[in-house]
């Protein structure tokens, strides 16, 4: 208690001091430090993904984008239904390590499943900002290794619309559809996506369906609404893993069950109100309230295990904050504070020989602030802090009392930064971290066990980083980063009652890499009179993930590459053409779960896709190869008993499309 009223009282001594004469900052770029800040102020390595790199890309989903970005390694199990993005090797646990937002709005869900990218449609993304690294003190929850934030469109201008339809290998077909405008302050932008994929192994095939709305209203100058609804469901088989031998017997495109599926409902709305209630000639900041409501549906049918399982997760929430973001005796301040609160509601039931059902809350209240001030020209120092608490309370239905678990988390940061040329920048961060249990990591639902001594997770990230501009000709950056965590959470196969598996707590871990990033602008250095854009950019991360105590000490944490190579180039010309080349290159890793590093490390893999398209007037055709080297390769294996299981990923595929705007 004395903390929180230690921050209200910080909170409420900063919001009056800067009260004094104001000047309007300009420019408005970022938005993903839970405020917009001019020309990436905050004190971390972010990456901008716009509308013209989502375009160029061979990407059908926003998987797909995401592992082009610098330091970023996706893998999933044989659909991209089932994807996950790592940064800065968290390995087996990066699922629910990195925080994905959707106009600042948090799509973890409290289940173990983490965020669900397949329902967020590519084609109605403006732009995404990637955070490498810690954000716990801005989001709390989940943000250890990184926070992605995407932007998604809004209506402007009269009205117009776009068809799309693709069909690809494996018979992949979509159709997406979306209308947008403006007209008398009200905005709108409707999409709907239809996605029949039959998959690169038998049982993966998946279809989805999406419909999208959001919808703006300028009341007046000081009051805006922005209105959001979604829904997506979809249907999709489940593959599972092949041994060495399966592979050999079966192919790469067998299974060795054909009957497991799964099924989402996932339905939301948010209402959010940005409001500047000061008289007409003082700014003294802004209020945005968010309220939103979601229900999440699953269901899993696993033959081999004779079992179903079905989940209902309905999550209430409201934030609220305060953004003062102005000009102070020629000096820039950037001031944030809010509230989160989230009151999530876990139903799962269990059928197999017999029905169990258990019904696990979360109810969570987060309360921050943060503030960035420009100490010097060009000099700006930030920190912040935030106080967290969670109540648990779990039931199995007809199974007696419920129990009780009330964690609560302070974490604070802070960090300086130093312009010292256009574009170009020094900075230094300090965070710590933390993260609480998804409500279904308590519990072992093959067991029916409740394990409420597992430990909540918290750490520390140190980073330093430079950025240097060299003329508009080449961007280039290089940052060195290290994180320590106590009480990692993670699932151990081999573990639990009857060695059936269960979640557990590492002792400690440590996170230590170099990311390096280059841009190059290739018609400044040399004209090439036939190109209209020649842009060509190489990204390189090393990482040494490894266990620093406890069992496993000195051994390298499981399906973290210490190489990553990712590159790319894109060129229009023609006035009507573009043509863009991608590649990555993934290192030698140790299989999921292979704590003990006793098997071979996996063979590292190159990738590289190519995309053409024509596009003049209202009309665009595409085409997309994709592993035009034809890779054999699974960016995602475990291992169990010293047996590893592979999901093999597509080889040389293709995808072709058109798109009418009217």
């Amino acid at each position: 208690m004395k903390r929180i009223i230690f921050v209200s009282a910080t909170v409420f001594c900063l919001c009056g001091s800067v009260q004094a004469m104001t000047v309007d900052l300009g420019k408005i770029v970022v938005t993903a430090s839970r405020l917009e800040q001019s020309d990436y102020k905050i004190t971390s390595n972010i990456t901008v993904i716009g509308k013209e790199e989502i375009q160029a890309s061979n990407a059908q989903n926003i998987p797909d984008i995401l592992e082009e970005a610098l330091g970023v390694n996706v893998f999933d199990n044989s659909t991209s239904k089932t994807s996950k993005l790592d940064i800065r090797g968290f390995g087996d646990t990066a699922k629910s390590s990195i925080l994905f937002l959707v106009n600042d709005r948090k799509t973890n869900s409290v289940d173990m499943s983490g965020a669900d990218l397949l329902q967020i449609p590519l084609d109605a993304v403006e732009k995404i900002e990637i955070i490498r690294g810690a954000g716990s003190v801005l989001y709390g929850d989940n943000a250890v290794g990184g926070v992605v934030n995407i932007i998604t469109k809004k209506g402007a201008g009269t009205i117009s619309g776009k068809t799309t339809t693709t069909y690809g290998s494996y018979d992949r077909r979509s159709v997406d559809v979306e209308v947008s405008g403006e007209k008398k302050g009200l905005s709108y932008y409707i999409y709907s996506r239809y996605l029949d994929d039959r998959g690169y192994r038998q049982n993966s095939d998946t279809l989805a369906k999406d419909y999208n709305m959001r919808l703006g209203y300028k009341f007046s100058d000081r009051l805006f609404l922005d209105f959001e609804a979604g829904l997506h469901e979809d249907d999709y088989g489940q593959p599972g893993s092949l041994t060495l031998a399966q592979i050999e017997s079966l192919g790469r495109r067998g299974v060795a069950n054909e009957e497991d599926t799964a099924s989402t409902d996932d339905s939301f709305v948010n209402f959010s109100f940005d409001v500047n209630p000061w008289p007409q000639d003082n700014y003294l900041g802004k209020l945005v309230v968010d309220f939103s409501f979601r229900n999440r549906d699953t269901y899993t049918d696993n033959v081999a295990w004779s079992s179903d399982t079905k989940n209902r997760i309905d999550t209430k929430g409201i934030t609220a904050k305060y953004i003062f973001d102005r000009t102070i005796f020629d000096k820039e301040v950037n001031f944030v504070t809010g509230i989160d609160y989230y009151d999530n509601e876990n139903e799962i039931t269990r059928e197999d020989t017999s029905t169990t059902e258990y019904v696990i809350s979360k109810e969570e209240f987060g309360v921050y602030g943060f503030l960035d001030y420009e100490i010097r020209d060009h000099v700006y120092v930030n920190g912040g802090t935030r106080f967290h608490k969670a109540d648990y309370n779990f039931n199995t239905i007809g199974g007696g009392d419920d129990e009780k678990k009330d964690p609560d988390e302070w974490v604070s940061m802070g960090g300086i930064k130093y312009e010292y040329a256009k574009g170009s920048n020094i900075f230094l961060n300090v965070q710590q971290t933390f993260r609480f249990l998804a409500t279904d990591e308590w519990l072992n639902t093959i067991t029916g066990v409740l394990n409420t001594d597992l430990s909540q997770q918290r750490g520390i990230q140190y980073e330093v980083g430079i950025k240097h501009n060299f003329d508009d000709k080449i961007v280039a950056s290089i940052t060195p980063y290290w994180i320590d965590i106590k009480d990692e959470i993670y699932y151990n196969p081999q573990g639990g009652l009857w060695g059936w598996g269960a979640n557990e707590n590492y002792d400690r871990t440590r996170r230590i890499g170099v990311e390096v990033g280059s841009e190059f602008d290739i018609l400044k250095f040399i004209e090439i009179g036939f190109l209209d854009k020649c842009k060509y950019f190489v990204n390189y991360t090393y990482q040494d993930p490894q266990f620093s105590k406890g069992d496993y000490n000195k051994k390298d944490i499981p399906l973290v590459p210490h190489h990553q190579v990712s590159t790319g180039l894109i060129l229009k010309f023609g006035d009507y053409y573009k043509f863009s080349l991608s590649g990555k290159y993934v290192g030698s890793r140790f299989a999921g779960s292979d704590t003990q590093n006793v098997l071979p490390k996996e063979k590292p893999y190159v990738v590289m896709d190519a995309k053409l398209s024509y596009e003049r007037k209202n009309l665009e055709v595409f085409a997309e190869f994709n592993n035009i080297l034809n890779e054999k390769y699974s960016s995602y294996v475990t291992s169990y008993a010293a047996t590893k299981y592979y999901y093999p990923d597509p080889e040389m595929n293709f995808n072709i499309g058109m798109s009418l705007k009217f």
